[in-house]
């Protein structure tokens, strides 16, 4: 792996260090994709994962980019950057984000690929299928977006699977700790391990030595000084979700926007496997063995939607279904308590997926403060570490 940061020279648009806002299904749009470019970020749209040819995700997909390509038309320095001598349009500067468990290469090449080709994305990223078998999806997006050089991102959690995905061609890895909120590998590191073993892998071991691969850290990261820390262990640039969830921009639904802005505490109030912090209601050793078979599908499970493999888990803020489980109440008796909750506005049993950090976030800005904000406590910290050696 080269040891010159690819991302600069491939998104010439950038400000350094480069943060990226992390492609969250139903909260992510057009206009905090746009917000974040503009500020000299990478801003991202998700496209769901329904990549049937009525997809409602792929609809949103379109309008989305559409909306971000005319938020950025008239920024001239973003144009300017990256136009040729023959005056082709440059990729537009934001990256869209596939939920790859439900989907096949043929389905994306059918319904996803015309919607990529209309807007011509500056790259992918990938998430949610088996590592080993990224391989024909990595070749589907390179092949068709190779005459704007789109780049492939692929989202992983372990060293391994970090090989695997740049052995089948990905571009950049996205190194998701465990401290990342939403759906993540089950079996994970935090990024202080992660981030550097995956590094040292790609840039030490003989069959990545000749690659230029990128490597993005990801999880738990929410200001300047996790970003410094995160350049420190090796990292490219830097994926933030949870930071972004209470911008103005954000489809945040206000029960995600209360949550994200008043849970504090963040190791101890967000949750991978359910294990109450109360000893008095912590659950007996059989229900604990049940609860740590489901893992991820947990959260996915109480809102009817347990889609997702026994390769994810999933961080979320506590919430009353979890305690209800631990006390053993049937997982059907959860969902339904949910749906009626969801009728009935009880925001009690609303699911917030929130990065560790969550504590760290305290008021809502947009997010192009929030991107130049974190730049410059970032270069700040650097600045003051150096002053201290």
């Amino acid at each position: 792996m080269a040891t010159e940061n690819p991302l600069h020279k491939w998104f010439p648009t950038v400000e350094r260090p480069l943060i990226i806002s992390a492609p969250m299904f139903t909260v992510a749009n057009g206009a905090l994709a746009a917000a974040v470019t503009k500020a000299g970020g990478l801003g991202m749209v998700p496209a769901g994962m329904d990549p049937t040819a009525a997809s409602p995700h792929l609809a949103a997909l379109d309008e989305q980019l559409t909306m971000a390509s005319q938020m950025l038309h008239d920024d001239t320095s973003i144009k300017s950057a990256s136009e040729t001598a023959d005056d082709v349009a440059p990729p537009l500067q934001v990256g869209v984000g596939f939920l790859t468990l439900l989907a096949t290469p043929e389905a994306y090449r059918a319904n996803a690929l015309p919607i990529l080709r209309r807007h011509r994305p500056a790259f992918v990223w990938l998430f949610g299928s088996d590592p080993a078998e990224y391989g024909p999806l990595i070749a589907l997006f390179r092949d068709a977006g190779a005459g704007w050089g789109i780049k492939v991102f692929v989202q992983v959690g372990t060293v391994e699977a970090a090989r695997q995905v740049v052995r089948a061609g990905a571009d950049v890895v996205v190194a998701q700790g465990s401290d990342a909120g939403g759906h993540q590998f089950a079996a994970a590191a935090s990024v202080v391990a992660l981030v550097p073993e995956i590094v040292d892998a790609l840039r030490n071991e003989a069959e990545f030595r000749d690659r230029e691969v990128g490597v993005v850290a990801a999880g738990g990261v929410v200001d300047g000084r996790g970003v410094a820390a995160a350049l420190a262990l090796g990292a490219d640039a830097v994926a933030m979700g949870t930071r972004f969830m209470a911008c103005p921009e954000a489809d945040s639904n206000s029960f995600v926007r209360n949550a994200i802005l008043n849970t504090n505490d963040g190791g101890a109030t967000t949750v991978r496997y359910v294990c109450s912090t109360d000893p008095a209601t912590r659950p007996s050793p059989l229900i604990k063995q049940k609860l740590n078979m489901i893992r991820s599908p947990l959260n996915d499970a109480i809102m009817g939607y347990p889609t997702w493999s026994k390769l994810y888990a999933g961080r979320t803020v506590i919430h009353s279904g979890l305690q209800d489980i631990e006390h053993g109440i049937p997982i059907e008796q959860v969902h339904e308590s949910f749906k009626k909750a969801m009728a009935e506005g009880d925001e009690t049993r609303m699911i917030t997926f929130s990065g560790a950090g969550v504590g760290l976030v305290r008021s809502s800005k947009p997010a192009g403060e929030v991107v130049q904000d974190v730049r410059a406590e970032a270069l700040a910290v650097i600045a003051k570490l150096k002053g201290n050696i």
